[in-house]
């Protein structure tokens, strides 16, 4: 996993803290993914990093596993902002969406769509009547 932002490491340590105050028992992963609106996933693996790091303890009984606090200070030495490979890719991600868009709406505009769909109309009509005329004769004269 990359490393996780001073301030996202903050919010999960907040969260556990709150959680801890509400319920008086160690909060579990879920819960802490439900209080911050994320997806339980992502909580889990920021949890791992910060158990490697000695800010936080993933506590496993028999029936679940509860976070609890150990270093709250270990999370001070983390970045304040996430380091520019990922703004980097989100940035040719954005670039690379208005591209296609702009494709997009450049074939509807210049109405090669219009002329392409007119195109295939006609050919399947054409092949119809092909068809129509291959046709063998109905054996029981009915036509």
């Amino acid at each position: 996993m990359t490393k996780m932002t001073r301030n996202e490491a903050h919010l999960i340590l907040a969260g556990i803290r709150v959680l801890s105050h509400l319920k008086s028992i160690p909060p579990t992963p879920e819960d802490v993914a439900e209080l911050l609106e994320q997806p339980s996933t992502l909580v889990r693996l920021q949890l791992v990093f910060l158990s490697e790091l000695g800010a936080v303890a993933l506590v496993e009984s028999a029936y679940q596993t509860h976070t609890e606090i150990r270093d709250y200070l270990a999370v001070e030495g983390l970045s304040d902002v996430s380091g520019p490979k990922i703004s980097e890719d989100l940035r040719a991600f954005d670039e690379r969406k208005k591209a296609e868009a702009e494709k997009m709406a450049n074939l509807f505009e210049s109405g090669e769509s219009e002329v392409a769909r007119q195109e295939k109309h006609d050919l399947m009509g054409r092949e119809l009547e092909d068809f129509k005329k291959k046709r063998p004769a109905n054996p029981f004269g009915d036509e």
